[in-house]
C-alpha cells in the first residue's frame, strides 16, 4: 500500500443531525441523518485504511457511556475518549474496546453537581486482523494504580486503552494515563482514586502482527508547571501515518481526579493530543504517536 488516506464517521447519539457534506483528506463525503444514529461520512476512495469514528452523547448532568462503532468489516486500532467540560470536575474512567475490536466504549463522570457536559467516544479503525489483549485487574490499596500488558508479538502495538473497575459511584477514581513503551510492544494504563477502596484498574493492548517492523513510537514532552491547563501533541514524521497513541500526566499527579486528562486522536494530521485541566502543581503531559510507515 504506497498511500494512506483516512476517512471520518460521525454519531450524534439521541440527537438529530441535519445533513450535510464534508471534505477529508481532498475527498468530498456526503453525510446522512437520523435520529439514533446520527451522521455518517464515507470516502468514496479505494485506499482509505484509517476511519476515524466519533460518536457523542446528549448533553445531561450525570455520569455517562458512548460507543463508537467501527464501518462493517472494520477493526478497532486505536482510540480516544473527550470530554466537553473544562472545569475539571468530570473525569473518563474508561476508554475500553469492545472484545471483538468492533467499537470502542468510553465513560465519564462528574465528580460535583455540574450542569450538562458531553462525551466523546473515538474510535481509529482500518482494515486488518488485530487482536485485543487485557491484563489481569490490580487492585492493591493504594491512590495511584497501573497495570500493563504485552502483544503476543514484539513491536505490534497499534493502540493502548484501559478502564478503572469497581470504583464507587460516590467515591471515583480515573484514568490519567494511556501509554505505549518505546518497543511498541508493552500498553500500560494509569488510574488514581481512593487509597481505601478497592478499585482496581486493567490495560488493554491493540496488537497487529503484520505491523510489527514498521510501526514508531513518537513523543512530544511538555515542560512542568503550575498551568492551569495543559496539552502536548505528538506528530507523525512524514512517510508514516497515524495509528494510534496515547497521553499521560506526569509530576505531582497523585490524584488523577485534579488532572481530567483526554486523549484526541486526529489520524488527518497524524497526530495524538493529551489535553490535561485542574493539575496539581508542578505537572505536565506527555503525548505519544504511534505510527505506520507507508510503502
Amino acid at each position: 500500500m504506497n498511500r494512506m488516506t483516512w476517512c471520518r464517521r460521525v454519531a450524534v447519539v439521541g440527537l438529530v443531525v441535519a445533513a450535510a457534506s464534508v471534505v477529508v483528506a481532498g475527498v468530498r463525503a456526503d453525510v446522512g441523518a437520523r435520529a439514533g444514529t446520527g451522521a455518517r461520512a464515507e470516502v468514496g476512495a479505494a485506499n482509505v485504511i484509517v476511519h476515524l469514528v466519533e460518536a457523542i452523547s446528549p448533553a445531561t448532568p450525570f455520569a455517562k457511556s458512548v460507543t463508537a462503532w467501527c464501518p462493517s468489516g472494520m477493526k478497532v486500532y486505536s482510540a480516544g475518549g473527550a470530554l466537553r467540560d473544562w472545569s475539571g470536575q468530570v473525569v473518563i474512567d474508561a476508554v475500553r474496546p469492545l472484545p471483538d475490536l468492533s467499537g470502542v466504549v468510553v465513560s465519564a463522570r462528574p465528580l460535583s453537581d455540574r450542569p450538562a457536559w458531553v462525551l466523546v467516544a473515538h474510535a481509529v479503525c482500518a482494515y486488518g486482523n488485530p487482536v485485543l489483549v487485557r491484563s489481569n485487574e490490580f487492585g492493591a490499596l493504594v491512590d495511584a494504580k497501573e497495570h500493563s500488558v504485552s502483544c503476543p508479538v514484539p513491536g505490534s502495538l497499534t493502540g493502548v486503552t484501559g478502564e478503572v473497575v469497581g470504583a464507587d459511584p460516590d467515591d471515583p477514581a480515573a484514568l490519567y494515563g494511556l501509554v505505549p513503551d518505546e518497543s511498541l510492544t508493552t500498553a500500560t494504563a494509569k488510574a488514581s482514586g481512593p487509597a481505601d477502596a478497592s478499585w482496581t484498574v486493567q490495560a488493554y493492548a491493540i496488537c497487529d502482527k503484520e505491523k510489527a517492523g514498521s510501526l514508531v513510537r513518537e513523543v512530544v514532552k511538555i515542560p512542568m508547571s503550575g498551568e492551569l491547563e495543559q496539552e502536548a501533541t505528538a506528530t507523525c514524521a512524514e512517510g508514516y501515518a497515524y495509528t494510534g497513541g496515547g497521553a499521560t500526566a506526569y509530576g505531582n499527579t497523585g490524584d488523577a481526579l485534579t488532572v481530567g486528562l483526554v486523549w484526541l486522536p486526529n489520524p488527518e494530521a497524524g497526530s495524538m493530543t493529551g489535553v490535561g485541566t485542574k493539575g496539581a502543581s508542578p505537572w505536565g503531559i506527555e503525548a505519544y504517536a504511534i505510527c505506520f510507515k507507508k510503502g
